[in-house]
């Protein structure tokens, strides 16, 4: 990989006026002779379809070819748990699919299936990009771990090394971003980076400076323009910006809906159950809101927590009497992706027309903007 981030590759531009681009997947599977093999689209970021298939011949191997409309990623899979992504181009593609038995520590054995990818430059950059996501996500996770547990301890000591630790984390994941987006400026594949990392970890203004670095190659694709409607969804969601409406479930397993408490100052929390600094800013809001309710301020609370039990036991606990939704996704949840949030707790202020006119406000700071809002 480091190799890979050392090469500048720059591939000649394709016109927007082709109608179709080809597609040829190679492949082997051993011992999967009357198998099938499914090349599949993404409908949704979450959700495929299978557009092509093909059994797998006796000697092991088997072929796709046909045309899709533009270059783009999709997936090459023979199982719903065994997928690769994969980018499909006029570039041919080579699929390798191994089954193995592996002993775990404890003795026992499982079976897995793996699928390597390769073939062409865009296919690289996509599998690298998928790398860095997940690892860079890992310790972003890992960091905020770290921090919260080092905080509910109050050691100031502790607090310390961990605020060392975090600030070496961030030091490694921007420099290998940066690395990243430098080499693959002119790669259509490096849009799918801006989805899944950059546009959740990442300012606005980082974003934008990324994607201003990009070519016209890059910019004038299929996926380009995708990216670049994101971004501006993205602008939305600042200082500034009309929030989208958006909709999750409360305790009770109603539906709720922001455009319901327009009229009303909102202050959108997001927090969970099991987040000590969500939870020691408890007191803060309990007093805003007992001081603003009646003024008409609401307290949408927003948890990312997975387990409905600890959820509701934790406002029934706290007292939390605001309004609360969840999709008990955890970090998945899509109004937490939407918000870009990444650390919690995480607030915004929205005013009665549906502007954010402020975020990322705790304690003082906080009482004091509800002071002034509610002052006029």
């Amino acid at each position: 990989m480091k190799r890979f981030y050392g090469l500048c590759i720059f591939l000649p531009a394709v016109s927007m006026a082709v109608a179709q681009v080809p597609y040829q997947i190679e492949g082997t599977w051993e011992n999967g002779a009357g198998k099938t093999v499914y090349l599949q689209k993404y409908i949704t970021a979450d959700s495929l379809q299978a557009i092509d298939s093909v059994k797998v011949a006796s000697d092991f191997s088997f072929s796709l070819k046909g045309k899709v409309k533009e270059e783009q990623r999709m997936s090459i899979s023979c199982s719903p748990k065994n997928k690769a992504e994969i980018f499909v181009n006029a570039t041919p593609l080579q699929v390798t699919i191994e089954e193995k038995t592996v002993t775990d520590k404890k003795g026992k054995t499982r079976n897995t299936t793996h699928i390597e990818v390769n073939g062409g430059r865009e296919q690289e950059v996509l599998k690298a990009g998928g790398t860095l996501s997940t690892t860079a996500s890992f310790f972003q996770l890992g960091k905020m771990i770290t921090l919260s547990q080092a905080l509910n301890s109050k050691d100031t000591t502790a607090i310390d090394s961990a605020k060392y630790k975090v600030a070496m984390i961030d030091s490694l994941i921007a420099r290998s971003v940066q690395n990243y987006m430098d080499t693959t400026r002119n790669d259509i594949a490096s849009t799918y980076f801006f989805e899944r990392y950059l546009m959740t970890n990442q300012t606005l203004d980082e974003v934008l400076s990324f994607y201003d670095k990009l070519t016209d190659r890059v910019k004038k694709s299929a996926p380009g323009l995708v990216l670049k409607q994101k971004i501006e969804d993205m602008q939305q969601v600042n200082i500034g910006g009309m929030v989208p409406n958006f909709e999750l479930t409360t305790p009770e397993g109603k539906k709720l809906s922001l455009y319901e408490l327009r009229g009303h100052i909102v202050l959108l929390d997001f927090w969970a159950s099991w987040c000590g600094p969500c939870l020691a800013e408890v007191p803060n809001l309990k007093a805003i809101y007992e001081k603003y309710q009646s003024k008409g301020l609401e307290i949408l609370g927003v948890s990312l927590d997975e387990k409905e039990a600890a959820w509701k036991g934790a406002i029934e606990r706290k007292g939390l009497t605001w309004k609360h939704v969840s999709s008990l996704k955890g970090w998945k949840c899509p109004i937490a992706q939407m918000f870009k949030v990444t650390g919690i707790p995480r607030m915004y202020i929205i005013d009665a027309q549906g502007k954010i006119i402020a975020q990322d406000l705790r304690g003082e700071k906080l009482a004091q903007k509800m002071d002034e809002l509610f002052s006029k």
